[in-house]
């Protein structure tokens, strides 16, 4: 099999199967519950662990071989799945923590398998290839984070969810076989990695940091006056859709557009499709130039699309304001990760590409925590709305004071890392 195909394949895998936890923790909460609150504290803590996790995971991407970090860490996600197939035939008390503890494990594996999956990418294609391969990968994490939702309704309402859980382990045991039959490019960094993780743990702590400082070194980086800073705000402002999205979006196609349960997973992978549409796009629209307008613009519309989402009882209306959003979105995000990619020097990739997950993977949580708070008070509309409003006004904000982002025109004005450390070094 060739190395980038088989790569792609084995992450198309992961991510649906690890979105398939995420939201089989989403739909029980609701099913069993009727609680959004419990929805987004589970969905919280699918992505809460990387705020401690995910720094340690980029030092060892850097450290390691990332496709040793991957092949360990998807183990987390079958710890998962096994807990929700017990909690299936359990009291209600032990249904919640077993779905709140399977929710940890996710996360656990959420927090070293996205950073490892990015840092491992430049194994498998080549330099001159990295943007293309880049908005590729993020391709794959969208279309898992949209095939999940369909798949899980529909096996439920065939196979309950003893299926869904037997389903997404199949995946991850065959992704990681994918992986680990896959051979490294023999120029890649990783290979380096690789080779001297076997000289021996006393060889590596006589010529390596430890991994405290790795992470130092990794902050300071990404601190440094150039581009990384800002796209990782940007970045931010652009996770804040997440959650609203994944933890109101299954309420409101409930309760206000009355779909069936099918159809509500329907529905939902519309988000996806939408978003691997804009992840296209985008990698025509980069050689436009105007790339900082281009994503700021995309931002607005996806905001502000979202937040109409919460006024539109129409379905056909609430499904092309949905498409519009999603690929709004889908641009800016496919945008971002790829400029960070590409300017990233290999030593530090992991590090900086582990950020950009723990922002992908907090964020969302944090909002999702939030917005489900908000709307067992007051209701999914109302908590929609609130979301929208907040992410409009912090897009405004974004236009004037990150003023690197507005000027930019394309991915090679971008300082790379390594330049930026060289600059460091020489003040």
């Amino acid at each position: 099999m060739n190395k980038l195909p088989g790569f792609l394949l084995s992450c198309l895998l992961a991510f649906i199967a690890g979105h398939l936890v995420n939201y089989s923790i989403i739909f029980l909460a609701i099913d069993w519950f009727e609680s959004p609150m419990l929805a987004g504290i589970g969905y919280g803590l699918c992505f809460g662990p990387p705020v401690i996790l995910g720094w340690l995971a980029g030092a060892y991407c850097d450290r390691y071989s990332p496709r040793r970090v991957i092949l360990i860490a998807q183990n987390a996600f079958l710890i998962s799945l096994a807990l929700l197939y017990v909690a299936l035939d359990s009291s209600s008390l032990v249904q919640v923590a077993l779905l709140l503890v399977a929710a940890f494990f996710a996360g656990v594996g959420w927090s070293f398998v996205s950073p490892a999956r990015f840092a491992a990418l430049p194994a498998f294609i080549a330099e001159d290839k990295l943007t293309a391969g880049t908005i590729a990968l993020n391709l794959m994490v969208m279309s898992g984070f949209g095939i999940a939702p369909m798949l899980v309704k529909n096996v439920a309402v065939n196979y309950g969810y003893q299926g869904v859980f037997i389903i997404g382990a199949l995946m991850f045991v065959v992704s990681s076989l994918l992986l680990a039959l896959l051979q490294y490019h023999p120029e890649s960094s990783v290979i380096t990695s690789e080779q001297a993780s076997n000289d021996g743990a006393q060889q590596r702590q006589v010529n390596e940091p430890s991994l405290w400082q790795q992470v130092r070194d990794g902050w300071r980086v990404m601190l440094q006056p150039g581009m990384v800073k800002p796209l990782l705000l940007l970045s931010m402002i652009t996770y804040l859709l997440m959650g609203p999205m994944q933890v109101l979006l299954p309420v409101i196609a409930e309760q206000q557009l009355h779909l069936t349960e099918t159809a509500q997973g329907n529905y939902l992978s519309l988000v996806a499709f939408s978003l691997i549409v804009g992840g296209l796009l985008s990698m025509a629209s980069r050689n436009l130039g105007k790339l900082g307008w281009q994503l700021n613009l995309s931002l607005l519309v996806a905001a502000a699309g979202l937040g109409s989402l919460a006024l539109i009882t129409n379905l056909t209306l609430s499904v092309l304001v949905l498409l519009g959003s999603g690929i709004a979105g889908g641009m800016a995000i496919s945008l971002i990760v790829a400029g960070l990619n590409q300017m990233c020097d290999s030593a530090y990739r992991g590090r900086v590409m582990a950020c950009y997950t723990i922002i992908g993977q907090v964020i969302p949580a944090l909002s999702g925590v939030f917005s489900g708070m908000v709307a067992q008070v007051y209701g999914a509309q109302y908590s929609l709305m609130i979301a929208g409003g907040v992410i409009v006004t912090l897009v405004l904000l974004a236009i004037f004071t990150l003023t690197q982002i507005t000027r930019l025109d394309h991915f090679q004005q971008i300082s790379m890392v390594k330049d930026l450390e060289h600059a460091s070094v020489s003040k």
